[in-house]
């Protein structure tokens, strides 16, 4: 093992970590690619109003639930101390990702994540919940070319941030 490698106690530990981290890869790496090629039609139909405000939408929607699958992918591999699938979507971000990180010796990955970009996906998700959860006609968004790229540059920095970690994991 590298020096970037947690270490087991024993093998059943290191097989259950393996089993969960294979997975969650199998999981994540299925959602991605749907989740890119339905930004990638979104963005083709951005001269079609409605498709693209339905597209867009679904767009959003899918890229927190990817995050969501990670989250618990990640914390059935090395869960943070208290982990539960109930708490809030910050705390879960947030505890996940620090916990790997710091098992994994990559603190520096997410730190910079949570410096520069975090707020981007914190904004993303605040347009998420509202949608999903319409208390009013203006909840239920109508997309434009710039939120369309803010929600594509949100995804591109996640993906970025993630593969940082993943690189070279165990």
């Amino acid at each position: 093992m590298s020096d970037n490698s947690k270490k087991f106690d024993n093998w059943d530990e290191f097989r259950k970590a393996d089993h969960a981290l294979n997975e969650y890869q199998r999981r994540h790496n299925l959602i991605r690619k749907d989740y890119e090629l339905l930004l990638e039609i979104t963005g083709l139909s951005q001269n079609d109003p409605k498709k693209f405000d339905t597209l867009f939408r679904a767009s959003l929607r899918g890229f927190l639930s990817l995050i969501e699958s990670d989250i618990y992918g990640l914390n059935q591999i090395d869960p943070y101390y208290g982990y539960s699938d109930k708490h809030n979507f910050e705390d879960r971000f947030k505890k996940t990702f620090k916990k790997i990180c710091h098992t994994w010796k990559k603190e520096d990955i997410i730190k910079e994540f949570l410096d520069t970009k975090y707020n981007k996906l914190k904004s993303l998700k605040i347009k998420r919940d509202r949608l999903i959860h319409p208390k009013k006609i203006t909840d239920i968004i109508c997309a434009s070319v710039d939120e369309f790229n803010e929600l594509r540059e949100g995804f591109q920095d996640y993906t970025k941030m993630l593969h940082s970690i993943m690189n070279g994991f165990f």
